[in-house]
């Protein structure tokens, strides 16, 4: 039987994990109406300025597993708070970036600070809500993506045009650094842990899971397809229509409006009903709409529309799986959750790196086929998962 929350959540508390998630999501997508400036002032290709999200997200993936683990004994606090202050220092550094090179070395140390920070705030909401509003609790938390693509992301491509980009890094930078103080001033103290086990016994017992692989590779292939279209949604809409970042960013908001809705849709459904089934639903449909969004050019409104479309099916799917990965070993919640952790974070290597292979060598309908793909194989793997009783 899973124990009891350790503590009642209240609506800050929940709200602070909706903006903490904000600055981490807005901290590795920025970079996607950055990309043609970026490129112009070193000299490098919009696929290879996207392998900024990779150096940035390679080093969050990896160490998510170990800081899930740590925050099962040291408390979620601590390590969130190491991580806001950690990318918020590197953002700012970033800023003052003399070439690629040296951009790309600070997005990497930045992504070994990230680690610690997004499996920790999942755990947290284990922690501090029942399974029957759990649901609802991750989509709040999942907000804080969809509000970075509704407010962060058009607005560091604002500040870009209006300020160049280093002012976008500038901006990140503060806000998460005021972030780690709220986190380490408000957010509920850390909880003794009575378990001691280690890395490898840990994670020996949680690979015992039935489908967990089912479970993590539906997860990895949904964000793979989410970053490829977020990333290179911006460039798409400014080269099909010639915009620049300032007049894109419009658009990008109407795309974010449908992931806050498909957020309260997604956790509403997800106390509900099958948390699984849900998930499959929303990625088929999903696909098919990244495939129309990409294939077609019939104007920015008509592509903005869509690409809203797109935000609120594939938001719909994250909250009950999140909620299914919270529920399935309560006492190593946060080492389950470093591993969704390593799945978020590949699926935004691997979703920057595909892409921009795939764009570069069959342009932007390779791209939406590879979307579309990526939805159905997702789906295929979570429908097992929809056999079982509702997690």
């Amino acid at each position: 039987m899973e124990p009891s929350p350790t503590a009642p959540a209240g609506v800050g508390t929940l709200a602070l994990i909706t903006a903490t998630v904000f600055g981490f999501a807005t901290s590795v997508t920025m970079i996607g109406p950055l990309l043609l400036d970026l490129g112009r002032e070193f000299g490098v290709s919009v696929a290879a300025a996207g392998l900024l999200a990779t150096a940035m997200s390679l080093p969050w993936a990896i160490g998510a597993p170990f800081a899930g683990h740590l925050s099962d004994r040291l408390g979620r606090r601590p390590l969130m708070v190491l991580a806001l202050a950690g990318v918020g220092a590197l953002s700012l550094a970033s800023a003052e970036s003399p070439s690629f090179t040296v951009l790309l070395v600070a997005r990497f140390l930045a992504g070994c600070f990230g680690s610690f920070g997004p499996a920790a705030a999942m755990a947290s909401v284990g922690d501090l809500f029942p399974s029957g509003k759990r649901a609802m609790a991750m989509g709040w938390l999942n907000m804080g993506f969809s509000l970075a693509a509704l407010v962060g992301v058009p607005l560091a491509g604002a500040i870009d045009g209006w300020f160049g980009w280093r002012s976008s890094f500038r901006a990140s930078g503060l806000l998460l650094l005021a972030l780690a103080v709220l986190v380490q001033t408000t957010f509920p103290p850390p909880q003794r842990r009575a378990h001691g086990e280690g890395v490898i016994a840990t994670y020996r017992v949680v690979w015992g899971v039935p489908r967990l692989g089912n479970f993590l590779v539906a997860n990895l292939l949904e964000r793979v397809c989410f970053f490829m279209t977020t990333l290179y949604l911006p460039a798409f809409l400014m080269l099909a229509y010639t915009l620049n970042a300032a007049e894109v960013a419009p658009a990008l908001s109407l795309v974010a409006l449908g992931n806050l809705g498909g957020n309260v849709v997604g956790g509403w459904l997800g106390d509900r009903f099958s948390r699984p089934a849900i998930f499959v639903a929303a990625q088929l449909l999903a696909g098919g709409v990244a495939l129309a969004l990409f294939w077609f050019h019939t104007g920015w409104v008509a592509s903005a529309a869509l690409g809203a479309l797109f935000g609120l099916a594939n938001a719909s799917s994250r909250p009950g799986i999140l909620a299914y990965g919270a529920d399935l070993v309560p006492a190593h919640r946060g080492a389950v959750l470093g591993l969704v952790g390593i799945t978020n974070q590949g699926g935004v290597v691997l979703g920057s790196a595909l892409g921009g292979l795939v764009v570069g060598l069959g342009g932007y309908h390779a791209l939406a086929v590879a979307i579309a793909v990526g939805g159905a194989a997702a789906a295929g793997l979570a429908t097992p998962l929809a056999w079982r009783r509702r997690g």
